[in-house]
């Protein structure tokens, strides 16, 4: 097998492997989104302590359990994993030879569901691997949410308090400091920025259309002026559908939170769309890209790969 012909059979393993991790990141990150929405500030904080030590735990006995498992926690957070990462070198040849093997149209995601160890035997580690990058990347966002908190906590007690007033859209953005030059995680390139935009503005997405720069700067979490949506759900599935294929990052809910990058369609009070927003939207829009708008969005979706 040619390295081109392997890496087309890494890309369809790495497609499998995405899905997987990808639902259940979002089932966890949606729970804990949804608990804190309850919670004090100091009862969520709590929270999210005990999870940060519960998943580290959990990991430092997946890493001591399965040593082929060690480069996963440096490659976790790439799209690629699988093809970048030693995981597979680690592989004895008799395992190495069964992923050669497999079949990835043979996988079945709702037998997967009954029972997520159903492939390790096809797939040796599957589950384990799932698992590991699924911890790493829950652990990175518990991580993130404290970092962002004490900076916010930082920057308030440095500011000095002015009245505010109320202005008419647009909201002039006050552009939030992005801790990388790409917070999103994008690989989006130029060609396929401007289609997105123009899917934006087709479904009308938000109260104003975008331009290609507009989207650019939302991207970079330096938007030019702040956009009130018009359908969270809309918004919710647009930036689902470029995680699940891996042009962002699947952070996307917590990027969008804490840059304060949108206000809710909810008009009668400057409301941002917050992650527990964007989680209850974000499972309402699980499989229904055949309905109109959404249908709209998911065909605009299918043409990037051509660009």
């Amino acid at each position: 097998m040619t390295e081109e012909e392997l890496k087309v059979k890494f890309d369809h393993i790495q497609g499998i492997f995405n899905r997987c991790i990808n639902h259940a990141y979002q089932i966890i990150t949606d729970s804990i989104a949804a608990k804190s929405e309850y919670l004090s500030r100091e009862q969520a904080d709590e929270l999210e302590q005990q999870e940060y030590i519960r998943t580290t735990d959990e990991l430092a006995q997946l890493y001591i359990r399965y040593s082929v498992l060690d480069d996963i926690q440096n490659f976790y957070s790439i799209p690629d994993f699988f093809w970048e990462s030693g995981f597979y070198e680690a592989l004895k040849s008799d395992e190495k030879r069964k992923y050669l093997l497999f079949s990835p149209l043979s996988f079945d995601y709702s037998r997967y569901e009954q029972d997520n160890s159903i492939y390790d035997e096809q797939l040796p580690y599957f589950s384990v691997v799932v698992k590991a990058v699924v911890l790493e990347r829950y652990s990175a966002y518990l991580r993130k949410k404290k970092e962002d908190r004490t900076q916010t906590e930082t920057q308030q007690e440095q500011e000095v308090q002015k009245p505010t007033t109320n202005t008419e859209f647009p909201i002039k953005a006050v552009p939030p400091i992005a801790e990388t030059e790409n917070p999103f995680g994008s690989i989006l390139n130029d060609k396929q920025i401007e289609l997105i935009a123009d899917c934006i503005n087709e479904v009308k997405m938000f109260n104003a259309s975008v331009t290609v720069d507009d989207l650019k700067a939302i991207l970079s979490c330096k938007p030019n002026a702040i956009l009130r949506s018009n359908n969270n759900r809309y918004v919710a599935f647009l930036f689902s559908e470029l995680s699940n294929r891996s042009l962002i990052t699947t952070n996307w809910q917590s990027v969008i939170a804490n840059n304060k990058l949108f206000l809710s369609k909810d008009k009668s009070r400057d409301k941002y769309l917050n992650q527990g927003d964007l989680a209850t939207a974000t499972n309402y829009v699980k499989g229904i890209s055949h309905e109109k708008g959404f249908a709209t969005i998911y065909n605009y979706i299918k043409q990037l790969k051509r660009l």
